[in-house]
């Protein structure tokens, strides 16, 4: 194969219909690396600026790999190279990274020490010294550039208009000669030696002249010696010098192990308004609500005035409808709640059995006072059951990289779909009961409490049909039923009233179709045509405010049973199954529609095969469940970077269990609370 089949082969699978090439104006170099002749052959222009992606070959005519690579006039040279190579080679069929310039840079192993002790030797030698600073009658000889380089009081002496630029010596008032000495000898080595008895001494110098560096280093000294026993006198330091990482390491430290920090005097001693900020705040790690009012009863049991001026303010912190109905009935006949001004904290407490009696007859109002303590999303993975394996709903743990089992029931699903709302899973799916008996369920998980519900079920039985969250409402678009019958119904779920409404239908009725909200629209793509039940690449938006269809230019691919994830200002349709006959030899491209300029892109391919509900948007990069890409497993996560077009290994779930009929959403989740921190999946 020569390079033109090469180029031609290539286009083929990266460049989109409405990418324009720019032309290079030396269409082939050679380079030699380690004595072998390699050729680089210009494919096309990247975009903005100077990179060209080309083809790498050896004159022997085997393929190297792909690069992106930086010409600038007709000269390349690699900056991500080593000594002995000219080019980094990437693996056969893979694109990498290449930045070409005119200059390459090297980093000398130790540079840095090696200048510092060779100046410390100077100093010591007093060689070249062209300065003397005193303090207490002790002169200590040192090298100005030195000096103004680390300490911004010097460089401002030293550079400015002051008699002290133009002298030879200054005499610091307001610092020690021992704290002088101890702030120089960090200046040269970048090393101190602490104890408690000198760190105030040293704080001072450092603080008068202005020596970053040595201040963090004693910040973190203090961190390192810190405990709520002994805080008081280390606040004091870090109040007086403004030390602002002491400062947050100990309003985190109280964050972390608030417990903890309520069994000492400072938790005591702390004013109104510093635990009332601390409560507000979902940082907070608690094992449960309750224990934290708790804590909370015994700051106000240590001075009881504090009731009147204090309750309104830090109860109000207290979420409530966190607690089970048992715990509000021990809360409510506490002190503070009864002697809070106002009745504040009888209407707090009312408000927590509220939500529990909204929740049995429908949807509650959702409030700060139902938020979850957790300062992120997680992934919620929820396994639609089989005949082996109930329905499972399973969260992931990111910082702990650990799986927890939430909920179970034994009742699998034929087909399930999920969507979030208000911190809620709403999971929508055909359940078996036996005897072929075929039932449609509206499934709602709460992780606060780890409970279940079935609410009220769409009016139509729908197999593979899209479930899209939008507005605080349900949408279910298309499907088929039992019999085959491909749908083009349209029914939305109100979760404030329990109720569905049909709305408008499809322009076609359509199953195995994908669905998204972006903004104030919902993005359907592809599925099956129920007028020649032929596979699709349909792409239109549904506005249901107007109840209104517009057609948008289809996809390049048809595909069905495939998901789409919207990350900044595109959306991505990944995976699924392509119309038969078209020769992709079991993959299916990526492709990303942008929603400014309306046209597609294609990107690398999956693995084709169902992959309803397999991925999700998962801080800026699209997370995929199971064997969607090619070296994934079963049992693996994987993400997928949209800038990049590059995938990398992200978790393994435990005990082998298959993501394969696995759906995933994202949400809050309190990984310390009593319910859930003992529920951890261990590998068997």
């Amino acid at each position: 194969m020569d390079g033109e089949e090469r180029m031609g082969r290539y286009r083929d699978k990266t460049t989109s219909p409405t990418k324009k090439v720019r032309p290079f104006p030396s269409t082939e170099l050679l380079i030699l690396r380690e004595g072998a002749s390699m050729h680089l052959q210009v494919i096309s222009h990247c975009g903005g600026g100077d990179l060209w992606k080309v083809w790498v070959w050896w004159m022997e005519g085997s393929l190297d790999g792909i690069f992106t690579m930086e010409m600038r006039t007709g000269i390349a040279k690699c900056a991500e190279n080593t000594p002995n190579t000219s080019v980094k080679p990437a693996r056969k069929g893979r694109e990498s990274s290449v930045t070409m310039s005119e200059g390459q840079k090297f980093q000398a192993e130790g540079y840095g020490d090696m200048v510092i002790s060779k100046l410390q030797a100077l100093r010591r030698n007093t060689e070249l010294c062209d300065f003397k600073v005193s303090a207490d009658g002790r002169v200590f000889e040192v090298h100005k550039a030195l000096l103004a380089a680390t300490s911004d009081y010097f460089r401002v002496m030293f550079g400015g208009v002051m008699a002290e630029s133009k002298q030879d010596t200054v005499d610091l008032k307001g610092v020690t000669a021992d704290g002088l000495q101890h702030i120089i000898e960090f200046i040269y080595s970048g090393e101190m030696a602490l104890t408690l008895d000198n760190l105030t001494e040293i704080i001072n110098t450092a603080s008068h002249l202005q020596v970053s560096f040595a201040l963090d280093v004693c910040s973190n000294y203090i961190k390192s010696l810190m405990t709520f026993d002994n805080a008081e006198d280390f606040l004091h330091i870090a109040d007086t010098y403004s030390l602002d990482k002491v400062t947050a390491h100990w309003e985190s430290m109280i964050q972390d192990k608030f417990y903890e920090f309520s069994q000492s005097q400072a938790f005591l001693k702390m004013d109104g308004e510093a635990l009332s900020r601390h409560l507000s705040q979902n940082t907070l790690r608690t094992t449960s609500e309750y224990q934290l009012f708790m804590c909370l009863d015994k700051w106000f049991r240590a001075a009881p005035q504090r009731i009147a001026s204090d309750a309104p303010r830090c109860l109000r912190h207290i979420r409530f409808a966190l607690m089970s109905e048992a715990e509000l009935a021990v809360v409510c006949e506490n002190d503070a709640v009864q002697r809070c001004p106002g009745g504040i904290g009888q209407q707090l407490v009312a408000k927590g059995y509220r939500y529990h009696a909204d929740c049995k007859k429908g949807h509650p109002v959702i409030d700060e006072a139902c938020e979850v303590r957790a300062t992120g999303p997680s992934l919620i993975l929820v396994h639609h059951g089989t005949s082996y394996m109930p329905f499972q709903v399973i969260a992931y743990n990111h910082s702990a990289a650990l799986f927890y089992s939430l909920f179970s029931d034994v009742n699998g699903s034929r087909d399930c779909r999920v969507a979030s709302i208000d911190n809620f899973a709403y999971v929508c799916r055909i359940v078996d009961f036996g005897g072929g008996t075929l039932m449609s369920s509206l499934f709602r998980f709460d992780p606060r409490h780890l409970v279940g519900q079935e609410l009220r079920p769409m009016r139509h039985l729908r197999l593979e049909f899209a479930l899209v969250s939008h507005a605080g409402r349900l949408y279910a678009f298309g499907g088929s039923t039992e019999q085959f019958a491909i749908l083009d119904s349209v029914e939305s779920y109100n979760v404030q009233t329990n109720f569905w409404e049909e709305l408008l239908p499809l322009p076609t009725p359509t199953h195995s179709l994908a669905g998204l909200s972006v903004g104030n629209k919902i993005y359907l793509s592809g599925g099956v045509s129920g007028q020649d039940r032929q596979t699709t690449n349909t792409f239109v938006s549904f506005d249901p405010t107007a109840q209104t269809y517009q057609a948008l230019p289809g996809m390049l691919y048809a595909r069905r049973l495939h998901d789409m994830v919207h990350v900044r200002d595109r959306v991505f349709v990944l995976g699924g199954i392509p119309k038969p006959g078209v020769p992709l030899y079991g993959q299916i491209p990526i492709e990303s529609f942008d929603l400014t300029t309306s046209q597609w892109t294609m990107l690398s391919s999956t693995l084709s095969g169902r992959s309803i509900g397999h991925y999700s948007n998962f801080e800026g990069q699209i997370l995929a469940l199971g064997h969607e890409h090619h070296t994934a497993t079963e049992d693996e996560i994987w993400t997928f970077d949209p800038e990049l077009d590059d995938w990398c290994k992200y978790a393994k779930a435990p005990q082998r269990t298959s993501l394969n009929s696995a759906m995933c959403i994202q949400l809050f989740v309190n990984f310390n609370d009593d319910k859930i921190s003992k529920k951890f999946l261990r590998e068997k």
